[in-house]
């Protein structure tokens, strides 16, 4: 089994239909996030770029802050999975997974790893990844983060923590990150992820995606197909949202 691709921070309809013509399976459109970045959308904005997705591609929403917040969100957007990336907790986890039941929204919960000073033990990570997935998440996601960038930082993670995570089986596991395309085959034949997730290091200094950058990319990452394939605990695959 490939490992997925997703090419986070759409902000363009052209954009959108590029990277799928390349071969991504995900794209991820940045909604209202609480802190200030590039890739920042409008609910409205990010429902008029998701609809231009077709099917079997698919939408992710990345969100941050309270669960009422959120949920507004979803209802605006409508999206296939939801990648909360700041610094929600196991209660607000619970809430969203309890109050989407049902409609085959997924939740992903980062994990970001502060990429200006040393990494947490490895235990520490692993348990995180245990405790968010046992309050509702779906699948975890490794990536970096430094002070004054909530993502899109260019710097990779230690990628024995993210191998950890990994291990631990809980539930699949996405690599963000530094990930480019001279090093994210690399990436997956030692993580073994079940996706991989990048943003800056395929986009131009007006952070338009390009078409060059997001080909070698995908194809570097899909290059390992016969590497053994990752571990899938509870396989993420976008379901119709129950209307």
């Amino acid at each position: 089994m490939a490992v997925r691709v997703k090419i986070c921070g759409i902000t363009h309809p052209d954009d959108a239909a590029m990277a799928v013509e390349e071969g991504a399976d995900a794209l991820g459109f940045v909604v209202e996030y609480p802190d200030a970045n590039p890739w920042i959308l409008t609910r409205r904005r990010a429902a008029e770029l998701m609809r231009t997705v077709p099917p079997f591609v698919t939408r992710v929403a990345i969100v941050g802050g309270d669960a009422p917040t959120i949920l507004e969100l979803v209802d605006a957007t409508e999206p296939h999975a939801l990648q909360l990336h700041r610094d929600e907790t196991e209660a607000c986890v619970t809430e969203l997974a309890t109050r989407l039941a049902g409609t085959g929204i997924r939740l992903i919960k980062a994990l970001r790893i502060d990429a200006s000073a040393p990494g947490p033990p490895a235990e520490v990570l692993a348990a995180a990844a245990r405790r968010f997935v046992e309050a509702g998440a779906d699948a975890v996601l490794v990536d970096s983060v430094v002070p004054g960038r909530p993502a899109g930082t260019g710097k990779a993670v230690d990628w024995g923590l993210a191998r950890t995570v990994v291990d631990t089986g809980v539930a699949p596991c996405i690599l963000a990150g530094g990930l480019h395309p001279g090093n994210v085959g690399q990436a997956v034949a030692a993580v073994r992820p079940f996706a991989v997730d990048v943003i800056t290091s395929v986009e131009d200094d007006t952070n338009r995606k390009c078409r060059d950058k997001v080909r070698a990319f995908i194809q570097a990452a899909k290059a390992t197909d016969d590497l053994p394939p990752p571990l899938v605990v509870r396989p993420f695959v976008p379901e119709a949202r129950e209307r």
